[in-house]
This record gives structure tokens, sequence and C-alpha cells, in this order.
């Protein structure tokens, strides 16, 4: 068991690619968006003339490349029948080559102002939760300058972890046989948040601690992991079939390790007991206690060997199950 972290799959800080004043705000606080779903919308009117003047001087570059290569087409010939030198037609040729290569500037500019037009939309680059608008309707932006919205991906999610460098032999070896489960369990009550599959080990052994950092993925359907949040984390290297276990309350620490009360004719038996391993708020129990048998959970202090007990809720420990 570990303690770990909720990570989003991703997370972009949305910023705008060109400055203006912030027309609208197209999502809610905290919505679900999807990837390419406009978030912000930028003034576009100083975009759209700087497209308009683009294009016509893209139209002038495009009649006059027009007209010089029609001319030098036109040398062409007048050469071939020696009516024109050899040193006109290269003052010719060479400007229709300069005019093509300015049609080729013109356009490129016509193709940047138009991708900024684009740009006055500004689009979440994945899908996942957003957060609260960081401006709002009406402010001036920067490019490239401050952070409008956070968007985190959440479905799947990653749970960061760290276990004891001494685990990674085993879990290496447990995952040449295949995926790795892991579960994520409420940090105080215990429920089971989700399953997922161990996805990333790190590639170094933090000196300092002696472990090594992990991370499981997790396919968050219901929400249920939230970046930020603490959970219990719990990888599974094997499955025990049938094993006996009880409620960890059960197990008290006495001079001889561990021990139980077990009833029988309402009277309680001090036993001692070989745990296992923990599962949760169970211990598998390895031998001292028999399946079906009534456990002691509460009261201990109270409780002498030997002497009457009363039973008030009855807990379902001590039967069969699966530990892990």
């Amino acid at each position: 068991m570990a303690i770990g972290t909720v990570e989003p799959l991703a997370s972009v800080r949305v910023k705008s690619k060109v400055g203006g004043e912030i027309v609208a705000v197209d999502f809610a606080d905290g919505a679900t968006v999807r990837e390419g779903e406009v978030l912000f919308r930028i003034d576009p009117r100083p975009y759209e003339y700087a497209l308009q003047r683009a294009e016509a001087n893209l139209a002038m570059a495009r009649s006059n490349a027009s007209n010089a290569s029609e001319q030098a087409k036109r040398y062409t010939t007048l050469i071939a029948k020696g009516s024109a030198s050899k040193e006109q037609f290269a003052q010719f040729l060479s400007t229709a080559e300069a005019l093509q290569s300015q049609l080729a500037a013109r356009q490129a500019d016509v193709d940047e102002a138009r991708l900024q037009v684009e740009w006055t939309s500004v689009k979440s680059p994945i899908g996942g939760r957003a957060g609260a608008a960081l401006v709002k309707r009406g402010n001036i932006v920067q490019s490239n300058s401050e952070v409008l919205a956070i968007v985190n991906q959440i479905k799947p999610v990653y749970v960061g972890f760290s276990l004891p460098e001494g685990r990674l032999g085993d879990i290496r070896a447990r995952m040449a046989a295949g995926p790795l489960e892991a579960v994520a369990l409420d940090d105080e009550t215990g429920d089971t948040l989700g399953t997922g599959t161990l996805a990333f080990i790190d590639n170094t052994v933090d000196r300092e601690s002696g472990m090594i950092a992990m991370k499981a993925k997790f396919p968050n359907a219901d929400e249920a992991l939230w970046p930020g949040r603490f959970v219990d984390v719990r990888l599974v290297l094997g499955v025990e079939k049938d094993a006996l276990v009880v409620p960890s309350q059960a197990v008290s620490e006495g001079q001889n390790g561990p021990r139980v009360f077990v009833v029988s004719d309402g009277v309680a038996n001090l036993r001692s007991v070989e745990v296992a391993r923990a599962r949760g708020r169970f211990l598998a129990i390895r031998s001292g206690i028999e399946a079906g048998e009534s456990v002691v959970t509460s009261g201990q202090l109270r409780v002498v060997p030997g002497g009457k007990v009363t039973v008030k809720n009855a807990a379902p420990g001590g039967r069969g199950g699966d530990a892990r």
C-alpha cells in the first residue's frame, strides 16, 4: 500500500497566439470541453483588415508577375527572329523572376494573415475539464502572455506514488507476465475509487529516500479521481483464492505476537494468529483461526480470556475470501 496523488493525464495552460480584446468567453467555468472547442474569441477586425490588405497586395503582385512573364515570352520569340538583343531578354527574364518571388512573398503574407484571423478563436488543444476563465470579456491580452484558462485531461487519469526500491525486482517480474493491476482507495473510508494498470516506472531510485516513483493509469469514467487528491494505492502482485480474512481491528499485538479473541458459545478465547498480509481494512490470516469462527472487533480491553461476551453487532469476519 502506498499514498498516491491524482495527476491529470495532460494539462494545458491555454494562451492566445494573437493580442487583442476578449470579446467572448464561450465556456462555463469548470465545464467539460472537447479538443478543438472554442474557449475565447478575440476581436478579429484588425486581423481581417490585415488579411484584406494582404490579399490586395497579392492581386497586384500576381498581375505584375503575369505581365512580366508575358513580356519575357514575347522577347523569347523576338530573339528567335533576331529582332531583340540577348541583353534585353536577360533583363526582362530577370524582372519576371523577381516578380515571381514577390508573388510568392505576397502569398505568404496572405497565408500568415489568414492564420492570425483563425487564431482569434482560441481553441482547446485537448479534451478535458476546464478550470475557471482567468481572463474575462473586455480585457486586452497580449500574444503568448497571459494564461487564459487551464484544461486538465482526467479521463483517463494518472495516480503517482512511490514504493521502496526493494520491491522493484518483484514488480518487474510480475509485469513480464502481463499488465499489473493497481487499485485506488479512499484514504479515509478505504472504498475503492477505481481500478487501473501500472503505466510508468521511473528510471532512477531517489537516493535520499530509497523510493522509486511510479504511475498507474485509470479510466476514471466516473471522475472519482480528481487531480490533486490524495488516495491510497494498492499494487496487485498476485491473488490468493479463498483466503481467510478478519477485520483489522480484531487483531491486537501481544507479547507473543498478533492475537484475536474468538467467541464460541458466548465465551471469549484468546488465540495467537499468524498474519499473512493486509488488504485494506482486512488482514489475511495464515493460521490460528478457522473460517466461520466469530471474532471480537471492538471492546477488547473489557474482554478477558474465558470471559462471557455479548454480541451486539455481528461483523462478517473470519469468512473465506480473496486476499491480495
